[in-house]
């Protein structure tokens, strides 16, 4: 080839070149950038936390104690309505508790009578919320709740048969097998945050605090781990 022939082949191959590159991206989908964020926000939420709580005497029909300490494990469910807005339902309950309770029988022919109960215990609640969470597409997320907690404490009482000896009477107490079941209601508030370990797994850890007339009743701090779908 001359270089005459080699300087048209050249033009040729770059006319034909800047004629078929525009063709061919326009032809091609459009690459958007890749971006760390989620297209649009998630609509659920789930986490599983464990924690310690905090009760009045009261809360837990103790007879001795004026505050005790429990165990706590806690599931939540949640549903954003907005990037900033969620309700949300806790169910939590406490490890099981024993105590013994010296109780007073009433009723003719029982003078200065009193029977021993084995009590055993436990505290299921299920809590509504309303969430507001602060801030967006940043790796920790403050938020504060309020709502109610529907308390269940569970008890199981037994008492055995025994007899007993007053003045020159012998008297006979009567065993006993039951449970009961006490129900209460207490508005909450709380606060935390969700510290995001991917783009969907997150870490949780809170505070909450449960009133009643007289003040703070309940006081629980949870630590756990979640994801958003």
């Amino acid at each position: 080839m001359t270089p005459c022939s080699f300087r048209r082949f050249t033009l040729a191959s770059l006319v034909m070149a800047a004629a078929v590159i525009p063709a061919a991206a326009q032809d091609a989908p459009f690459q958007p950038a890749r971006s760390l964020e989620a297209a649009e926000f998630p609509r659920w939420d789930v986490s599983g936390s464990i924690g310690f709580l905090s009760l009045k005497g009261s809360e837990t029909k103790s007879s001795w104690a004026d505050q005790e300490l429990k165990a706590e494990y806690r599931f939540d469910l949640g549903r954003y309505w907005t990037t900033h807005l969620k309700t949300d339902v806790a169910v939590s309950t406490t490890n099981g508790w024993r105590e013994y309770e010296s109780v007073r029988l009433s009723g003719p022919g029982e003078p200065n009578a009193f029977a021993y109960d084995d009590i055993n215990r436990r505290l299921t609640t299920i809590a509504p919320a309303v969430t507001w969470q602060f801030l967006e597409n940043t790796f920790m997320h403050p938020y504060v709740s309020g709502g109610v907690k529907v308390g269940m404490l569970d008890e199981h009482r037994v008492r055995e048969r025994s007899g007993f000896r007053a003045g020159t009477g012998t008297y006979q107490v009567e065993p006993l097998d039951e449970r009961r079941l006490s129900v209460t209601a207490r508005p909450f508030v709380a606060g935390g945050f969700k510290s995001y370990i991917t783009r969907s797994v997150f870490a949780r850890t809170e505070a909450r605090a449960a009133f009643a007339q007289d003040g703070i009743r309940q006081l629980s701090v949870i630590a756990g781990v979640g994801v958003d779908f």
